[in-house]
């Protein structure tokens, strides 16, 4: 709770967060970015849809010898390391090189660093070619890309490292080190997420456990990121991005019957957002 938190502050910062999300879902459908993914075959279909409900259209283009072309189109470029392989190990560089060489903003998914040394190094790999404007991944994820001891079950962030109220400050204080020496945004996904710049701290409670009983979930979030990514600046990216996606889960819950209709209501939901449902239910901390 925010008495618990007596270093977070939720009250001064509540016409700051209406605004901004406003700004960014009227910028996107405005704007229509086009966002290249390179992602896995697992969440594709659910990616690209999720892409075209926040307002911006996906091109899943991964062969090597396209993807620098496609990406040079695009307002945004979308990298996940989900079921990686050959191709997009090959593909992903040259598509990073060109969206450095262009400024196009990159958001780079570090699904199953901290239980695979192939995609950790080949995170690293990426982030020394061009660091990307936004770094998402869960809490294990994150700490074994920061060098630290991380408790990966899987793709999962192991329960060790979860968030808590006990480590909260010292985890704040680690990522936004990491955070401005790596000249980047983090969004750190979980029960409680965090958005972490080198100047700003934000915490969002929004969500519901639902969305881990589907395939996806994360992959989706990381594609509203990057979509909005394409409007906005990083913190204000993740932090709409996750908030939002939160609330629709919330709410898409409280629709669905099972998994099934679940998936269907959370696009629904997501989609038909308004402003006021974001100022009735969001719940974000902001650190002070």
């Amino acid at each position: 709770t925010q008495e618990c938190l007596p270093n977070f502050n939720k009250v001064s910062e509540q016409k700051y967060m209406i605004e901004k999300h406003s700004n960014i879902r009227q910028m996107t459908r405005s704007a229509q970015p086009l966002i290249h993914c390179i992602t896995n075959p697992i969440s594709i279909h659910d990616c690209a849809n999720i892409i075209l409900a926040a307002g911006g259209r996906p091109i899943m283009a991964e062969h090597p010898a396209e993807v620098a072309e496609i990406t040079s189109h695009s307002q945004a470029l979308a990298l996940n390391l989900g079921n990686i392989t050959d191709a997009r190990m090959e593909s992903m560089p040259k598509s990073l090189e060109t969206a450095s060489r262009l400024h196009i903003p990159v958001m780079l998914d570090l699904v199953g660093t901290a239980c695979s040394n192939l995609r950790y190094e080949f995170a690293q790999k990426l982030m020394s070619i061009h660091m990307p404007k936004l770094l998402k991944g869960n809490m294990s994820e994150l700490l074994a890309m920061s060098g630290q001891t991380a408790h990966a079950i899987g793709i999962d962030a192991g329960t060790q490292d979860v968030l808590t109220n006990d480590n909260r400050s010292r985890l704040k204080d680690l990522f936004q080190k990491k955070a401005a020496q790596w000249n980047t945004t983090l969004l750190i996904t979980g029960k409680e997420d965090m958005v972490i710049s080198a100047n700003e701290c934000a915490f969002i409670t929004n969500g519901t456990s639902s969305m881990s009983q589907i395939t996806g979930t994360g992959c989706m979030l990381g594609m509203i990121c990057a979509t909005y990514l394409a409007v906005a600046d990083p913190f204000t990216a993740a932090l709409s991005a996750a908030t939002e996606f939160g609330i629709a889960g919330e709410k898409a819950e409280k629709n669905s019957s099972g998994p099934g209709s679940f998936q269907i209501e959370l696009f629904d939901q997501f989609y038909k957002l308004t402003e006021q449902d974001i100022n009735s239910s969001q719940k974000v901390l902001f650190a002070k």
